[in-house]
């Protein structure tokens, strides 16, 4: 069996206790930690200059992490995962602020994140992507040869088809969730 590659919209470094006392980053180290392999994500760094992948190994586990262009934070984090998904997802459709651009920003670094981990992955590893920041994740791996096993688990409530259907692209998310392995819910 291959290692495990964990990717998440932020990771929690090695050296952040802080961040590393989260529900998200508990489970995954205890994973990460028994199987060996990589943790993939966001550093919480916002940089318009482009910046090599950096990269942290502690025993078995390697942490990859890069910035995210002030563009990029604000459309695909600010205003489409946080201002669109996070509220939809909670049944608050009266929270939802939906901007063509936010998408497009949202599907776009969801495509960079693609490219960024795609050198890193081997043939055996195993994929597992978290949360709602990284819904069409898989399908942009598929679109780049990626044949490894891709699990996905959403760590917010999954809405009804009522509430998901209001979504503008709600087919392509949904199309695009087709395209993982396997898929958990936390409710």
């Amino acid at each position: 069996m291959g290692r495990l590659v964990v990717v998440s919209n932020r990771i929690a470094p090695p050296d952040d206790k802080k961040a590393s006392a989260g529900g998200l980053a508990v489970g995954v180290l205890g994973a990460l930690k028994a199987a060996g392999g990589l943790w993939f994500g966001w550093s919480g760094e916002i940089s318009n200059d482009e910046k090599p992948l950096k990269k942290v190994s502690r025993g078995n586990i390697t942490w990859a992490s890069f910035a995210l262009s002030e563009k990029d934070y604000d459309e695909y984090y600010s205003e489409f995962s946080n201002a669109v998904l996070w509220p939809a997802f909670h049944y608050r459709l009266d929270l939802v602020k939906f901007q063509r651009e936010s998408y497009e920003g949202y599907m776009r670094v969801n495509a960079l994140l693609a490219d960024k981990l795609l050198p890193l992955i081997e043939e055996d590893d195993i994929l597992w992507i978290h949360d709602y920041h990284l819904l069409p994740f898989a399908r942009e791996l598929r679109k780049r040869g990626v044949k490894n096993r891709i699990g996905f688990f959403l760590h917010i409530p999954f809405p009804t088809p009522e509430i998901f259907t209001a979504l503008p692209q709600h087919d392509e998310i949904l199309e695009a969730l087709s395209d993982y392995d396997l898929l958990g819910f936390q409710t």
